[in-house]
């Protein structure tokens, strides 16, 4: 079992493994000293592991309770998460007690912002299930819901108590969830280049571990340094003003993932033609989304997609912070005027 340890305002450790999902229970009793805890999950994933994770919490000693929510983005709004808090104050759930987000991004997201705001904070633990998740967003403390103007326009900065990343849970994912995490994971290599960039070159499923464990170490890296998203912690932004307004355009049916990976083509083709991006490495990245046969077409207008950038949360006034790619572990914060990335992207 590898261990990533983050060193946030609240320190945390990352444990990444195979077949590690049944010992949750022990890993979980090291930094919870909690007397009920509530999974949230899905209703695809409750099935698969929802009964491994209650058995081996309640072998520890735990009491344990559901709050299934419907898989997809759109569980990611008001509605589910006020449910959830009336769930937790008809219960009398205390500051004693926590919460395990079982299951990708979403649940994430989702129960990390119920954590974060029930009762001005109680601790909770990521187990994430998906690739995205397990590479980039159960790392880092971001938490958020939706809004019908945007995505994650509500949330907060609350770090988990524990990740345990179990990889032999990316065997169960269907073809569209490979994909969503392989938008993050190309991400990565983009931002890093060297040896994550080689091991997805030659096909990242021969080394899971190896992965998880260099894309977590930097997102550590870059989250210790930046824990609020002030300065260096945007790079980690790097295709996602496009993506974000893909998603909302097509009302989230592109994954996130998928939608990051058509936001950096386009980052990445607008920096080729100023010849900021070298042909090699413009050419090296289309070879790249081929071999996972993603395709990065955008679907939508450059115009409706930068109407939607105005009420992103990366947008300041009348400026956006647009993460650039000039090479691979070359990517850089570049502030633009809104009124100038439609001429940028097309």
């Amino acid at each position: 079992m590898k261990v990533v340890d983050v060193n946030t305002g609240r320190p945390y450790k990352v444990l990444i493994g195979s077949g590690i999902l049944g010992e949750v229970g022990s890993l979980v009793k090291e930094v919870l000293s909690a007397k009920r805890l509530l999974i949230i999950t899905d209703d695809i994933v409750n099935p698969l592991y929802g009964g491994i994770v209650a058995e081996s919490l309640a072998k520890v000693g735990y009491e344990v309770e559901f709050f299934v929510i419907e898989n997809g983005e759109q569980s990611k709004c008001l509605s589910v998460y006020g449910a959830i808090l009336n769930y937790l104050a008809d219960g009398n759930y205390t500051r004693k007690d926590g919460i395990v987000a079982l299951g990708g991004g979403v649940v994430g997201d989702l129960a990390g912002f119920v954590a974060a705001s029930y009762l001005r904070g109680i601790p909770f633990v990521q187990i994430p299930t998906t690739l995205l998740a397990q590479i980039d967003s159960s790392v880092g403390g971001k938490t958020a819901i939706d809004l019908e103007a945007g995505k994650n326009l509500v949330g907060a900065f609350w770090q988990p108590s524990l990740v345990v990343a179990d990889v032999n849970t990316l065997s169960t994912l269907p073809h569209k969830e490979i994909e969503n995490g392989l938008g993050e994971l190309i991400k990565y290599a983009c931002l890093m280049g060297g040896e994550i960039l080689t091991l997805v070159e030659r096909g990242f499923e021969s080394s899971l571990e190896r992965v998880v464990e260099l894309a977590v170490s930097y997102k550590r890296d870059i989250v210790t340094e930046d824990e609020r998203e002030s300065g260096v912690r945007r790079l980690l932004n790097l295709g996602h003003t496009v993506a974000h307004g893909i998603e909302k355009l097509s009302h989230y049916t592109y994954t996130h993932g998928k939608a990051v990976a058509c936001g950096i083509m386009a980052i990445a083709k607008a920096e080729n033609k100023l010849g900021n991006l070298s042909d090699a490495d413009y050419d090296r990245l289309k070879a790249l989304y081929d071999f996972y046969g993603l395709e990065y077409a955008i679907g939508y207008s450059i115009e409706s997609i930068c109407e939607v950038a105005k009420v992103d949360k990366k947008a300041e006034n009348t400026d956006i912070n647009l993460v650039i790619m000039q090479g691979y572990g070359d990517c850089k914060v570049q502030k633009m005027a809104l009124a100038d990335l439609e001429g940028y992207l097309l």
